[in-house]
């Protein structure tokens, strides 16, 4: 790091300061001071940020979003319907309907799963979709196109089905080479 230091001093000695403004005082000592060798740390990847799990209560879901689509001022822009899938079959779909609206660059879209609720012996067992949907979310090639995910309004199916909140490409990966002007 004193390396770095010295490097980044010895680079901008010749850069004039803002009209206005005051120069930083020079850290000459630091070539001076140079402390013992330590030993070589491995390198690490740089830090990614780690982003909390998704839950069906999420608090990542826009509040405005949330609003305009139990007022019926917002619509989901698409819907996948999961009734009569199996596991594996549900999973892949939702895989493939999350990579096609973000491509397309919808913002809410609707997965109904069902509530999944039959009598089997006198009691009532839930939908095995409905429960491993969230988690679904939160695999990280899906969790890097989800922002938030909730349950629907009674007008979209209640329970039994989920609005998620799609993260907005970038602009620059968005715009296309041939539209940019070339110079």
């Amino acid at each position: 790091m004193v390396k770095d230091v010295g490097l980044f001093s010895t680079a901008m000695a010749d850069v004039k300061p803002l009209d206005g403004r005051r120069r930083a005082p020079r850290a000459a000592a630091v070539t001076a001071a140079a402390p013992a060798a330590k030993p070589v740390q491995p390198k690490r990847a740089p830090a990614v940020p780690v982003e909390s799990e998704l839950s069906a209560d999420d608090g990542q879901f826009d509040r405005d979003v949330a609003r305009a689509l139990s007022r019926g001022k917002l619509a989901p822009e698409a819907t996948l319907d999961l009734h009569g899938m199996t596991l594996a079959a549900a999973e892949r779909a939702v895989g493939d309907f999350l990579e096609r609206t973000t491509r397309r660059d919808f913002r809410v879209v609707l997965i109904v799963t069902g509530k999944g609720l039959r009598e089997e012996g006198g009691r009532l067992v839930g939908g095995r979709i409905r429960a491993e949907f969230v988690g679904w979310l939160n695999r990280p090639d899906n969790r890097a196109r989800v922002r938030g995910v909730r349950p629907a309004h009674p007008h979209h199916g209640g329970s039994g089905a989920f609005y998620v909140l799609l993260r907005r490409r970038s602009s620059a990966r968005s715009r296309s080479l041939r539209a940019t002007p070339q110079r």
